[in-house]
């Protein structure tokens, strides 16, 4: 029998790209754990209000099978947090699978430094960006509050994930976009592709979405646009960015597709070769990016190069 030629066989094609992203929705990471840190609340209703945020996270954890630390629900210390966020850091291990950094709460922006409100002692970025230093594991790090953004630049780097619920310093009134994250952990609708399964990346969309209904609703100017550096090199992509679960613009995304929040299980790959994974998704966006420009069998061609590629990763 004579093989069809590749351009009557697209979706043949289609399906056999379905079923090796299936492959690596299965496979996430390593043995992973959670620091939640939630910060002064100022009033009741906030107290009640990140407390519940903060739960939800511990429900994640638990069903992901993370080990996870809370700060800032305890009864505080004449100290405040402070020392024992640095304490905390001290003692996480600073290698192994993804640590999960999920920040609560208040931030503020005095027209020169931006700060996290911790109980006591405030932290600013210069701060975080010290005590992260020590760690060479992959850092999953979730500002949810806001004035956030002067905390992207510093913390970005290699084998960095950062979401910010501000793209400016000037977006400092409370931010909704926390609350949402919240509520996205435990709503079917956040598996935007149906899989069964919850991206960090679907989370973060269906959170953004529904902070700027939380504004239409209200019929008040949006006042939080989400973030999200996944690439390490410091300049973000706005999740307004996002058609589906692509950036029509942007560096990033290809990495923060793939981590689930919802996973237990081990991601078999050497730090080597997650690297070379995350370069072949860049490339995949990117050809993606190009279809339009390109003849339909030229793209389907070039896409299934990289997409044999991709399955050597999970080849016994």
């Amino acid at each position: 029998m004579v093989a069809a030629p590749l351009e009557k066989t697209p979706m043949k094609l289609f399906v056999t790209l379905l079923l090796l992203f299936s492959v690596t929705h299965l496979l996430a990471q390593e043995a992973r754990e959670m620091l939640i840190v939630v910060s002064e609340p100022g009033d009741a209703n906030y107290a009640t209000e990140f407390l519940r945020q903060a739960t939800a996270w511990q429900g994640l954890a638990a069903k992901a099978k993370m080990k996870v630390w809370t700060i800032g629900v305890e009864k505080e210390s004449a100290d405040g947090d402070l020392p024992l966020l640095e304490k905390s850091f001290t003692a996480l291990p600073k290698t192994g699978g993804d640590l999960w950094l999920v920040w609560i709460g208040h931030g503020s922006f005095d027209g020169r430094t931006a700060n996290f409100n911790l109980r006591g002692k405030d932290i600013d970025p210069a701060a975080v960006k010290e005590l992260l230093k020590p760690f060479t594991r992959r850092l999953i790090i979730l500002n949810l509050f806001s004035a956030s953004s002067p905390f992207l630049a510093p913390l970005a780097g290699k084998e960095r994930v950062i979401v910010c619920a501000a793209r400016s310093p000037g977006e400092r009134n409370y931010s909704r976009f926390g609350a949402k994250f919240a509520d996205a952990l435990t709503d079917p609708a956040a598996d935007l592709d149906l899989d069964g399964s919850l991206s960090l990346l679907e989370a973060t969309l269906h959170a953004s979405a529904g902070t700027r209904a939380f504004y239409e609703d209200a019929q008040r100017v949006l006042q939080e646009h989400a973030i999200i550096d996944d690439d390490g090199d410091g300049q973000p992509t706005s999740t307004d960015a996002f058609k589906g679960l692509r950036a029509t613009h942007g560096s990033d995304g290809a990495t923060v597709r793939e981590i689930y929040l919802n996973s237990p299980s081990v991601d078999p790959l050497s730090p080597q070769a997650k690297e070379q994974r995350a370069k072949l998704e860049i490339a995949i966006d990117t050809l993606r990016k190009r279809k339009s420009q390109m003849a339909e069998n030229d793209y389907y061609r070039e896409l299934e190069k990289l997409m044999v590629k991709m399955a050597a990763f999970y080849r016994k």
